[in-house]
């Protein structure tokens, strides 16, 4: 697969998997009850969503719906999305962006899985503050 290092962010575990240049691709864990980002949209970037492991549920433009192992989910741009682990296992699964770009976003906030209290780290304040304020600036839009 990869030897790109593993990252946390927001409380998921994250590997930025290598693409060519037309698009985007990250390896998601999402730990048993935990939340996504807020609702949010890519102005430009289409997305994919596909679990590989469990169950993930998954809301898009106000309806929700459970993505099982197999399942795969696109969301157009300016689609309002995010996403929640309500299971009891972790989720395992791969989501994507076309045109290439956001996978930026997780490089630039992620904490490398090798520093101490990396998980802790990824849901501080301080991280959560500034992702909520430069979100835009790799193309996410939080729609609250």
């Amino acid at each position: 697969m990869s030897n790109a290092p593993f990252l946390w962010l927001l409380g998921h575990k994250i590997r930025v998997l290598p693409t060519d240049d037309s698009y985007g691709l990250v390896e998601i864990v999402t730990p048993a009850g935990m939340q996504g980002p807020p609702p949010h949209f890519h102005k430009d970037e289409n997305e994919f969503i596909f679990v590989a492991k469990g169950t993930l549920d998954v809301i898009c433009d106000g309806v929700w719906s459970r993505a099982g192992s197999g399942t795969f989910t696109e969301i157009p741009s300016k689609t309002v999305h995010t996403f929640v682990n309500n299971s009891d296992e972790d989720v395992v699964w791969i989501t994507g962006w076309r045109p290439k770009g956001f996978q930026k976003f997780f490089t630039e906030f992620g904490i490398n899985s090798s520093q101490p209290d990396a998980l802790a780290k990824s849901m501080s304040p301080d991280v959560i503050a500034r992702v909520m304020k430069e979100s835009e600036d790799y193309g996410m839009f939080v729609r609250a």
